[in-house]
């Protein structure tokens, strides 16, 4: 209630003048603080995570009505957009809605090195953004602190040029 009042009374966690940015890609629960931290020491906000620790997972509701529930779990988890199903449309359909509804400035693709099927699909998701109009930016780490300076040097480039 504290927090919706603030909300309401014109109160914001970040300026409004912060990019907002969508994270997809690989699930990035070992290097969050890496990469998610960088972004948003540099004048990023993360408003929408479309990775397998983020919002697809969440979105889809089991048909409670269905008469066989099992078969309804498994359509619910099937109908993910997860990169090990292919083709993985559902991906791609997903992304457009995200950019419109959270107000997306910019999108940065996170790739693990050891999370092949995220990275098979990279090119069609740079292709997506184009198409969208809106600024791509794709990054490979590790699950190292190695990169940190590399990153922070990138992230603040990309969000600059938004």
């Amino acid at each position: 209630m504290k927090i919706q009042a603030a909300y309401e009374n014109g109160e914001r966690p970040v300026p409004l003048t912060d990019k907002r940015i969508l994270v997809t890609g690989c699930p990035i629960g070992g290097v969050l603080s890496k990469t998610i931290g960088a972004i948003e020491s540099n004048g990023g906000v993360v408003v929408c995570m479309e990775n397998c620790g983020g919002i697809k997972a969440t979105r889809l509701m089991v048909d409670a009505e269905k008469d066989d529930i099992i078969e309804a779990i498994a359509e619910r988890y099937l109908d993910i957009g997860c990169a090990v199903m292919s083709p993985n449309n559902r991906r791609l359909e997903l992304i457009p809605q995200l950019v419109q509804e959270f107000q997306i400035d910019g999108i940065v693709d996170i790739m693990l090195q050891t999370c092949h099927p995220y990275s098979v699909e990279r090119y069609q998701i740079k292709k997506l953004a184009k198409e969208l109009g809106i600024p791509y930016m794709s990054v490979e780490t590790d699950y190292s602190q190695a990169d940190i300076g590399q990153f922070t040097n990138r992230f603040t480039a990309f969000i600059e040029m938004l």
